[in-house]
């Protein structure tokens, strides 16, 4: 004998959601009447947009024309003398600061060339040598001086041979003349020949 149980029960189904029509044209008016209402704002900020567009396309088409107006005006209008001269005073009052700038700018560069060269000069000092004059470029050099004994002058020579500025330059005249009024030596040196 078959037993046959039916435990399917009609309460165990999902309720059946029904949208009734009367909903359904609630839904769609809601929907329609706020479709127009972004479409008004939109419309609305668009006109607001344009006018903005308008207002400042006429401004500038103002500001353009007094502008045309106001080159025509400089270019018909005369240069008044008395600015001109101004003007060229000025002009010449820069041009010999830049003159003058670039003369100190060279100095600078001159006494930056020879710090060296006197902190060297100082540093082979001798007591019975005095340097009267001396003219250093990097392709010769001459030293005049006084001595009260000649061969300090050659030793003097080894010393100032050292110099960095004097790399490269050979020594190719020496003079050493006696005074005539006092018991002092008078001594030239020259060289040539430095790094080009």
């Amino acid at each position: 004998m078959k037993l046959r149980v039916n435990l399917f029960s009609a309460a165990l189904l999902p309720p059946k959601q029904t949208l009734s029509l009367k909903r359904l044209a609630i839904s769609l008016g809601s929907i329609g009447v706020l479709i127009l209402l972004i479409s008004a704002a939109l419309w609305l900020l668009q006109q607001q947009q344009q006018q903005q567009l308008q207002l400042l396309s006429q401004q500038q088409q103002q500001q353009q024309e007094q502008a045309d107006v106001m080159q025509q005006a400089i270019l018909q209008r005369q240069p008044d003398t008395q600015i001109q001269q101004q003007v060229l005073s000025a002009q010449t009052q820069w041009q010999r600061r830049q003159a003058l700038l670039h003369f100190l700018q060279q100095q600078q560069q001159q006494i930056t060339l020879f710090s060296p060269v006197f902190a060297h000069l100082v540093k082979i000092d001798r007591p019975e040598l005095w340097l009267t004059q001396f003219v250093l470029t990097p392709h010769s050099s001459s030293w005049q001086g006084i001595t009260q004994q000649p061969q300090s002058v050659a030793i003097w020579l080894q010393q100032l041979a050292s110099l960095a500025q004097l790399q490269g330059q050979q020594f190719q005249q020496i003079q050493l003349q006696q005074q005539e009024d006092a018991p002092l030596i008078e001594f030239t040196l020259q060289s040539t020949g430095g790094t080009p």
